[in-house]
C-alpha cells in the first residue's frame, strides 16, 4: 500500500501535476491526503475531485482526506504532520510526499517529519517555463516538466 500526501499552496495545478505525473510512473496510492493552510483551503473541493477524477481514469479509487492548518503557523504544520506521519507509520506501505505546491511551513514539517517514517518519495516538479502554468500535465510540453525526487533519481516525464 503507498500513500500519497500532496501539499498544497498557491499554486493548484503544481499539486495536480505532479500527482499525474506520479500515476504515468505506475503509482496508485490507497490514500491520498491534501494538506493546506486556511487562505488556501477554498482549492480543496476542485484539487479533491481532480485528484479522484484523475485515479479513476487509472482504475483506481484512493481515500482522499483533507487537512487544514492556520496560515504561517509552524507549530500547528509541525504538529499536525507528526501525527499524520507517525499515524502512517504505523500502516504498512511506502509514502510519497508531494512538495512541489507546499508553503514554507508545511514543506519544512513535512520533510522534517519524513525522516522517520517510510517515505519513499519526495516529489518536485519544476516547470521550466512558467509562461504556461496553470494547465494540464498532459498539455505542457515533457521537455519543460523536470520531476525530481529528492531522495532518488530525476525523472524524465
Amino acid at each position: 500500500m503507498s500513500v500519497h500526501i500532496a501539499l498544497l499552496g498557491r499554486t493548484p495545478w503544481a499539486l495536480v501535476n505532479t500527482y499525474y505525473a506520479s500515476l504515468m510512473r505506475g503509482e496508485r496510492p490507497k490514500e491520498v491526503y491534501i494538506i493546506t493552510e486556511r487562505r488556501y483551503s477554498h482549492n480543496l473541493p476542485k484539487i479533491t475531485k481532480a485528484i479522484k477524477t484523475i485515479s479513476e481514469v487509472y482504475g483506481f479509487s484512493p481515500k482522499v482526506k483533507t487537512l487544514v492548518i492556520s496560515d504561517d503557523d509552524f507549530k500547528e504544520a509541525d504538529r499536525v504532520l507528526r501525527s499524520l506521519f507517525s499515524e502512517l507509520g504505523e500502516k504498512d506501505g511506502d509514502i510519497i510526499l508531494n512538495m512541489t505546491s507546499g508553503r514554507k511551513a508545511l514543506v519544512t514539517a513535512a520533510i522534517i517529519h519524513s525522516r522517520e517514517s517510510n517515505v519513499r518519495e519526495i516529489l518536485y516538479m519544476a516547470l521550466l517555463d512558467v509562461q504556461f502554468p496553470n494547465r494540464p500535465y498532459i498539455m505542457l510540453p515533457k521537455h519543460m516538466q523536470v520531476l525530481k525526487n529528492f531522495l532518488g533519481e530525476e525523472n524524465d516525464e
